[in-house]
Formats: C-alpha cells, sequence, structure tokens
C-alpha cells in the first residue's frame, strides 16, 4: 500500500523526520491506496502514479530552488527565494527531505473563516462602521484592499464606484471541472461581473457570503458605508469544496500563495497593499507554520501590511481549551463536543515522557485507547482505524522553552453525534493541554490546575508582522434581553464597551502577546449576497433597477468583522503615507488606540482603534501642533462645497483655527449659520480645530 511506503520512507530517513510538519508527515502516514492529493486536498484515482501535492518549501539557498525542483519532478507554484510553493509528486516527498538543500516542508490545514455563528444577527437597525467618522480627506483612494477569504457576490453595488464601475481590479477563483476545482484569474471588469458570484458561494460548503460581508466592512461604497469606499479591490476565493475529502480543511500553501498574488499586482501597479484575512487556525502552542510565519515576513515591509482576524474561541463559559495540570503528575481528563466532518487536534506540551489511557465514546460507540510517548518512532505512531474515528499520534517540533509537543488527532467518520473522551494523564513533569474544537469539560484532580482559553489566538495573527485583531462589543441586540425575576427587568448577558466574550485570547506559542488591537465587530452590517432560504438573515433587501441582482445587507458579528475594519482604517493610513510599515503600524496603533485594560494583555492588546488619532499621528499632526484635538467632534457633521465647509450641529460662533499640516496657523474664524469660509485657503489638506469640541481633516 502507498501508505505503508510512505511510512517507511518516513522511518528510513530518521534525522530527517522533523524536516516534515506535523500534517504533512499525517498525510503520508494515511492510508491512500486508492487516493490522490490535486489542488490541495484528496480526491480519488485509480493511478497513485498521478499523486501530487502544494506545499511551502525552503532551501539552503535560493539559486539552489530550481534545480532541488527539477531533480523531484516539481512545479514552481509561487516563488519566494529560498521558500516557495511547490507541487510535488507524493512519492517524491520523503526523498526531497532528505537532501541537504532541503531545509523543510510544511502543510498545515485547519483554516476556517472567522466568523461567530452564535452572535449573528439579522432584522435590527445597522451601522454603518461601528466606529468614529473618518477623516473626509481620506477614503482609501490609490490603495489595494486585498481580501482572502470564501464567498462574494461581485456584482453586489457596494463594490462600485460612483460611476458605477466595479472596484475589482483582480480575481483568483475557481471553476467547476467535473466536481473539481480548476482555478481561473480574472482581470476584466465585464467578465468579473458576468460572474455575479464566487465559486464557493455556488459550489462550496455552506454557500457562503463570508467574503462579502467582510470585504463591504473594509471597502464598501454602497447604502451602509465601509471604512476605505474608494480603495481597489482584490479577491482570492477559499474554497471549500464539498465534494472532496478535505472538504473543511484550508491549507497554508493557499494562503501564501494568495497574499504573495496581491503583492505581486501591487507591485506592478505601483500602489500600496493592505490584505485582510478574516481566517485562522488556532494551533495552540505548536510551532507547525514556521515557513509559513518566515514567508509572511517576506511579503511584509512598505507599504505591505497584513491584517488577520484573531479568532472566536475566547469564551471560557463555552469552551475551555487550556488546560495546566500544575504540580499534578496525573489527571483524568475530559473533552467533550459534537461531531463534524472535520478533525479535532489535542496537544500536549511537557518537559518529560507521557502515558495515556483513553476511552472514546462516539455516539454510543465505545473504544479504549492506550499508549504512551515511549512507543513513538521517529516522532510518529501508526495510524490506529476504528469503525467509529480514525486516530493518529505523533511528536511535534518541540517548544522554544525546548518541551516537548505532541498532537493526539481524532478524525470522526459519522456527523451529529455526541464526542466524549475521557484521558487519563500520567507524566514525569507537569504538562499543558490544548485542543481545538472540543471542550475541556473537567479534571481529576482539579485542585492546583488552571482552565482558559489561553492559546487560541489564530494563525496567522500570531505572526509577529501581522496585525491581529480582537472583537470589541459595540452594541447590544434588543433580543439579548431577557426578563430577570430577581431584577424584575429586562437584563441581557451581552455588555456593550467591552471585549466581546468568543474573542480569542493569547499568547502566541513564544510567549507574544495577542491580539494587537480591537475594532467593532459586534452586529456589523455589510454587503450580503441574496439568499432566497435564509431571508431572514438580511436587514434590508430590495431590487435593482434594470438587474436581476438584489442589494442585500445583513449584521453579523465575530473578530471577521473587526478585522476587515482594521484592514480599512490601514487603508486610509497607507494612502496619507504609502509606504507605511508593519512596525510603524504597530507603534501607531500602540500610541494612539483606547485601552479597555491593563498593557500588555493578551485580551485587547493595545485597545480599541482610533482611525483618526492614528492618522493624525502619521500626518505627523500630533508633533506639529500639539493644542489639535485628537478626536472629531461629538454630533457634528461636516460636508464640503467648494472652498465652503459645513458644520451641521456646531453652535453660530464657535471659534473655529484652520492650520496647515506643518503646524502653521493659516485662519481664525467662526462658525457662521453652520458655515465656515476657506476662502483663502488654496488645494491641499488642512487641519480643522473647532472650539474645543474636536477637529477634523479636510481636501480642498
Amino acid at each position: 500500500m502507498l501508505s505503508m511506503l510512505l511510512l517507511s520512507g518516513v522511518t528510513d530517513m530518521a534525522a530527517q523526520t522533523f524536516k516534515l510538519s506535523g500534517d504533512l508527515r499525517g498525510m503520508l502516514a494515511e492510508d491512500a491506496a486508492d487516493a490522490r492529493w490535486e489542488h490541495g486536498r484528496l480526491t480519488r484515482s485509480t493511478s497513485d502514479s498521478q499523486s501530487r501535492l502544494s506545499l511551502i518549501m525552503k532551501v539552503t539557498d535560493a539559486r539552489q530552488m530550481a534545480q532541488v525542483c527539477d531533480d523531484y519532478g516539481m512545479r514552481m507554484v509561487t516563488d519566494l527565494g529560498h521558500i516557495a510553493v511547490v507541487d510535488v509528486p507524493v512519492g517524491q516527498i520523503v526523498k526531497a527531505a532528505a537532501d541537504p538543500r532541503v531545509v523543510r516542508m510544511e502543510k498545515e490545514g485547519g483554516f476556517h473563516y472567522c466568523l461567530d455563528e452564535a452572535r449573528k444577527t439579522a432584522n435590527v437597525n445597522p451601522v454603518a462602521n461601528g466606529d468614529n467618522p473618518l477623516p473626509q480627506a481620506y477614503t482609501g483612494q490609490g490603495v489595494v484592499v486585498g481580501v482572502l477569504d470564501g464567498g462574494m457576490q461581485y456584482n453586489h453595488p457596494t463594490f462600485f464606484d460612483a460611476n458605477g464601475q466595479t472596484r475589482f481590479r483582480k480575481v483568483w477563483d475557481f471553476d467547476d471541472n467535473d466536481g473539481q476545482m480548476k482555478p481561473v484569474v480574472l482581470t476584466d471588469a465585464a467578465n468579473i461581473l458576468a460572474r455575479k458570484y464566487s465559486y464557493s458561494t455556488c459550489n462550496g460548503v455552506g454557500a457562503t457570503n463570508h467574503a462579502s460581508h467582510v470585504a463591504g466592512i473594509a471597502a464598501g461604497s454602497g447604502r451602509y458605508r465601509g471604512i476605505a469606499p474608494e480603495c481597489d479591490i482584490l479577491f482570492a476565493d477559499v474554497a471549500l469544496n464539498p465534494l472532496s475529502e478535505q472538504a473543511y480543511e484550508l491549507y497554508s500553501d493557499f494562503l501564501l500563495t494568495g497574499v504573495k498574488n496581491m503583492s505581486d499586482y501591487a507591485t506592478e501597479h505601483q500602489q500600496p497593499l493592505v490584505v485582510n484575512i478574516s481566517l485562522g487556525n488556532n494551533l495552540g502552542f505548536s510551532t507547525e507554520t514556521k515557513l509559513l510565519q518566515e514567508a509572511f515576513g517576506l511579503l511584509t515591509g512598505p507599504g505591505r501590511i497584513i491584517v488577520a482576524a484573531n479568532g472566536n474561541e475566547g469564551n471560557p463559559e463555552e469552551s475551555n481549551s487550556y488546560f495546566h495540570s500544575g504540580s499534578n503528575l496525573k489527571e483524568s481528563i475530559n473533552f467533550r463536543g459534537r461531531t463534524m466532518p472535520m478533525c479535532y487536534d489535542i496537544l500536549w506540551k511537557t518537559g518529560g515522557p507521557l502515558s495515556f489511557s483513553l476511552e472514546i465514546w462516539i455516539g454510543d460507540q465505545y473504544n479504549k485507547e492506550t499508549f504512551s510517548t515511549a512507543q513513538l518512532t521517529d516522532g510518529m505512531f501508526p495510524t490506529m482505524e476504528r469503525s467509529a474515528y480514525k486516530m493518529n499520534f505523533m511528536q511535534l517540533d518541540d517548544a522554544p522553552d525546548g518541551k516537548h509537543i505532541y498532537k493526539l488527532r481524532i478524525t470522526p467518520k459519522d456527523t451529529n453525534r455526541s464526542f466524549d473522551i475521557t484521558a487519563s494523564v500520567a507524566g514525569e513533569q507537569s504538562f499543558e493541554v490544548f485542543c481545538k474544537m472540543l471542550n475541556i469539560a473537567s479534571a481529576d484532580p482539579a485542585e492546583g490546575c488552571t482552565f482558559s482559553t489561553a492559546y487560541t489566538s489564530g494563525v496567522p495573527g500570531v505572526f509577529p508582522n501581522v496585525v491581529a485583531v480582537g472583537n470589541y462589543c459595540n452594541r447590544v441586540l434588543p433580543d439579548e434581553y431577557y426578563f430577570s425575576e430577581e431584577y424584575g427587568k429586562m437584563v441581557t448577558d451581552v455588555q456593550p464597551g467591552v471585549m466581546n466574550p468568543s474573542s480569542s485570547w493569547g499568547p502566541t506559542w513564544d510567549g507574544r502577546n495577542k491580539p494587537d488591537v480591537s475594532a467593532p465587530g459586534s452586529i456589523i452590517s455589510s454587503g450580503n449576497w441574496y439568499n432566497p432560504n435564509n431571508k431572514d438573515e438580511a436587514v434590508e433587501t430590495y431590487d435593482i433597477e434594470g438587474s436581476d441582482a438584489k442589494e442585500t445587507w445583513a449584521c453579523q458579528s465575530g473578530s471577521s468583522q473587526a478585522s476587515p475594519t482594521v484592514a480599512g482604517i490601514v487603508a486610509l493610513w497607507l494612502q496619507a503615507k504609502p509606504d507605511l510599515t508593519p512596525d510603524e503600524v504597530f507603534n501607531v496603533i500602540k500610541n494612539t488606540s483606547h485601552a479597555i485594560e491593563p498593557i500588555p494583555n493578551n485580551h485587547s492588546g493595545a485597545g480599541i482603534i482610533d482611525a483618526y488619532a492614528g492618522l493624525c499621528n502619521i500626518l505627523g499632526l500630533t508633533a506639529n501642533i500639539p493644542s489639535l484635538s485628537k478626536n472629531q467632534p461629538e454630533h457634528v457633521t461636516f460636508r464640503l462645497a467648494g472652498n465652503v465647509l459645513y458644520a451641521d450641529g456646531a453652535e453660530e460662533g464657535t471659534l473655529v483655527t484652520v492650520y496647515s499640516l506643518s503646524g502653521t496657523v493659516l485662519q481664525h474664524t467662526t462658525v457662521q449659520q453652520g458655515r465656515i469660509s476657506l476662502n483663502d485657503c488654496k488645494k491641499g489638506v488642512y487641519a480643522i480645530q473647532l472650539g474645543k469640541l474636536g477637529s477634523t481633516l479636510i481636501r480642498l
């Protein structure tokens, strides 16, 4: 069998074992006698000679990459020099890993949309952005916003410009090829609009609208205005193929290729770029995405910013995902969940050996498994095939503190059944546990132990060069109130003004704080494709004259919604300073966000992002005009008409000071009949101080 040959090869390579990431080793060890990998997913074939797999590979010297590819029959997919995404024959992977020119080969799965379904909302009066009004001078014009996501409606009016033209500049999508996904790239506006919907909306798992909602928050220009409504838009569909055996898996090589493609476009057109990734994979304290982290470092820099959702697995009342045994060396830990068509990972971290005795219930089926870390051969334990599940156990790369990390993966064969595991664990040293998609329900003894949702921040947000965004709760829906007999009135467990309970927690595997910042992500209105089967999800739907499409809007919540809020704000900042670097973005965030808890922390980061204060900081106004307010006036709306600035809501006679961006006072005046005359100002950008109420920026 192919699996036996591959596993034999891994065993023979011994010291080369950990050149392969954990998920990649798991793939090679699985029973694949009649299967092949195509486009990163497992599909059936009668010929193993056709088996190929795309993955991320690093070589010692970029000059050797082409020769390594040629030697092992690889095809280049995405080239970053000494790191590349390559398409490789499965039978050549182990041989290539033994080559001293190859440093590492990596393919990690499990990425999913960061949308908290429990807080999805409908039929409410929505807000446009959920944050303060943005400066009038900046709308994202000239900046590219890339969206790497699944489920887009290309002809939604929120993605049109003022002339009714699409703002999509390039799209990476798929066509259906007899049940298989065939990549397609579109650059012609007419072809993009004619497509109407992306592959994952029409053919993918769940017929998702996720990307439309996310992109509308960052870049929408329609009825519910997004953050950067005049930016250019790039989109790569992250399709979940229901016909694939790995239907719910997204892989790291796909993310890398998507970001690289967008970076290449921005370079070709000499535009600044911010990429939003409302996808994530909670790897806990695993370090298995080393190459993806390094590659993302190569793709960020001046005018190249990546923003990512931090995740929605942070509510300890719903699920504890992290456990520390304290001084206890023996524990009985109970895990509970519900089977779905996906795998469940439990990570174990300790400085010494561990032994396990598992009692596994899936529905009414019971099995007992007994094994230990001492039984691993070159970091692998043979796949355990049972009637109700498949189980793998392996050692991953050691943690930065030198402790060992082990991964137990269970893949149920039936769906929607109760999933209960009791693990009796014994170790020579204390141990930590992190699990994905399962709840750590209890432990015995519980004394001295720690339960929490630590380490739930997602990849790629945990990377040091990526801005990770937490979900700040800015609104409460009427249906989230209930009558309390105790208090005799309507109350709610959802509190505005604090972090949403679902927002994920850091730290990262190497102890860094995440998320970096937080933004409104609760009950946000944005573009939504029209789904006649889910009309109740829509806030508003109406026909578009002369079109068979409908303009549809919906409220949704999660770090998926918070992340594009920040990405849109970064687009505004990039318009002001096109060569803005990730370090500068981090510094602006730290210096201008509104902290809601002590800093540093692993919950809200620097606090709530402030688009206006950050823009003032980037433009140097903080240093040039110390007296300038760092906030826009409340209850005052600005609009320009020629050289007249209307300040609707401002009191008659309010003092006005007009500054150049260098800090020079150009004009003292007052509000007269709601107007501010700027006849003495030439074309340019100016800071307007409105008494003690606040300030704004305008462009004449």
